[in-house]
């Protein structure tokens, strides 16, 4: 079953973005925190990097999902007058140098790894418009791990 958490409309997507980060129960039904050092990390596996401007908690998080070889894939937002997404892939270790330490959360019941590959390299080839409601960092990592779309004109077609 499909929680309605992930299922981000335009109207809800605020609500819904933070309810996740903040509601541990919500965060608990489907993903376990991975103990930093205990395990290697894997393809699939949540990275929550804290926002430069420092919000309260994991609240104000830039998400990203692992890859695999050490590689995270995220969306990250322009500025301008009509923003557009960059979707990229940086090494762990530059993200943890230059954002901060990481929580790690990892899918409780396993993914489809090969679904996720799939999604991966189809997300490299798209140009998104990045909206911090209706389509940011957090609903990209969902719609990645196949727990949520995109809305309005961003629909991730290939990733569904």
């Amino acid at each position: 079953m499909a929680p309605a958490l992930f299922v981000l409309s335009a109207v809800a997507g605020a609500a819904s973005t933070a309810a996740f980060f903040l509601c541990e129960g919500l965060l608990g039904q489907h993903f376990d925190v991975v103990p930093n050092g205990v395990a290697e990390p894997q393809p699939g596996d949540l990275f929550l990097f804290p926002l430069a401007s420092g919000g309260p908690g994991w609240w104000g998080a830039h998400a990203g999902v692992y890859c695999g070889d050490g590689e995270i894939i995220h969306l990250e937002g322009t500025s301008g007058t009509s923003p557009t997404g960059i979707v990229a892939k940086h090494g762990k270790s530059h993200l943890v140098r230059t954002r901060g330490p990481a929580k790690v959360l990892r899918m409780k019941g396993g993914l489809d790894a090969a679904a996720l590959q799939w999604r991966i390299q189809a997300a490299m080839d798209m140009v998104l418009e990045y909206d911090a409601v209706t389509c940011n960092c957090i609903h990209f990592a969902l719609a990645l791990l196949g727990l949520g779309q995109l809305n309005g004109d961003m629909m991730f077609p290939a990733l569904q």
